[in-house]
């Protein structure tokens, strides 16, 4: 449901809304500008206009008043990072104008452009390793602890252990079934991915081998966690506030629906080192850079350490009964 959603979202690309009332759509700088693709320009009267701006839905509002050359451009901090962007492009079409008036054909510093092929980066791209991480985690950490809880308070392990069966055979066959339910949800988002957005695997099947792969070591390093829960939890309704907590703050921090880097610098070191960070990171570097698994040393270790950490924890907190 998240992919069918957050799928219809468009690319990142640059998109700059500059206000220009009707009656003044007219001369040069108005024609550069339209003719750029990166820039919609918005039609309305200035009040409009000026509200717009106010609330940060316009990067700018450029003002040619009859009988005036110069343009004026009005910035809104509502908005600072796309008011840089309409300053940048409204200055360059500006001096480019200015060297055509001043009869300049050859000005001695030149900016030479040049195109290299490249793969468009679209938000599906970003959201749908994100999202393999999401029901990764959800997976292993509340479906196992929930799941462990349930079998304790109906006494179906006791019964269990009345036979000649293990504790550890049980673990195991707890972990193999969390297993066939993350590989399925692993295949059904590419799937969705693929036919309705056109998500691309960079090297075929090869990435798809890649991502399931990952996503059974990422399965073996967040068990421990739902292992732990199910220990010192007594019942659901005690074990639901602590999955959320474990949980939920990675889901909001770990670059699951935005990149980490679009958080405060202060607080970045702390949240790449969390179990779901170095997951989305790892994914992405297959699905997006088409990296494989021998290249993402950092990644795989810092999944190791977290699942020896909660696998030490867990054996000292978890009870059968």
């Amino acid at each position: 449901m998240f992919i069918a959603i957050f799928g219809l979202f468009g690319s990142n690309s640059l998109n700059v809304s500059i206000g220009i009332p009707a009656d003044q759509q007219n001369g040069p700088v108005y024609q550069a500008l339209s003719g750029i693709k990166a820039v919609n320009i918005v039609s309305g009267s200035e009040d409009e206009l000026d509200d717009k701006l106010t609330q940060g839905r316009l990067a700018g509002v450029l003002l040619s008043d009859k009988g005036v050359a110069n343009p004026r451009l009005f910035i809104s901090q509502a908005n600072a990072q796309q008011a840089a962007a309409a300053s940048s492009i409204v200055s360059g079409v500006v001096d480019k104008l200015n060297l055509r008036v001043a009869n300049i054909q050859n000005p001695p510093i030149k900016l030479d452009i040049e195109e290299v092929s490249g793969r468009t980066f679209r938000f599906i791209d970003f959201f749908l390793p994100g999202m393999i991480g999401f029901a990764l985690l959800s997976t292993a950490i509340t479906s196992t602890a929930f799941g462990l809880i349930f079998l304790k308070k109906t006494l179906v392990l006791k019964r269990i252990f009345a036979t000649p069966t293990k504790g550890l055979t049980i673990l195991f066959g707890q972990g193999t079934a969390r297993l066939v339910v993350v590989l399925a949800q692993t295949l059904v988002i590419v799937l969705v991915g693929i036919l309705a957005y056109k998500f691309s695997l960079v090297h075929g099947a090869l990435t798809l081998a890649e991502m399931l792969v990952l996503s059974v070591i990422g399965l073996i390093s967040f068990l421990g966690f739902g292992l732990f829960i199910a220990g010192i939890a007594a019942d659901e309704n005690t074990a639901a506030p602590i999955a959320n907590l474990v949980t939920l703050p990675q889901f909001l921090v770990a670059g699951t629906f935005f990149p980490i880097d679009a958080l405060p610098s202060w607080v970045q070191p702390v949240v790449k080192l969390l179990p779901l960070s170095f997951f989305n990171t790892a994914m992405r570097k297959i699905t997006v850079e088409g990296h494989f698994l021998d290249q993402m040393v950092w990644e795989l270790v810092g999944l190791a350490v977290w699942a020896v950490i909660a696998y030490i924890v867990s054996s000292r907190t978890f009870r059968w009964e």
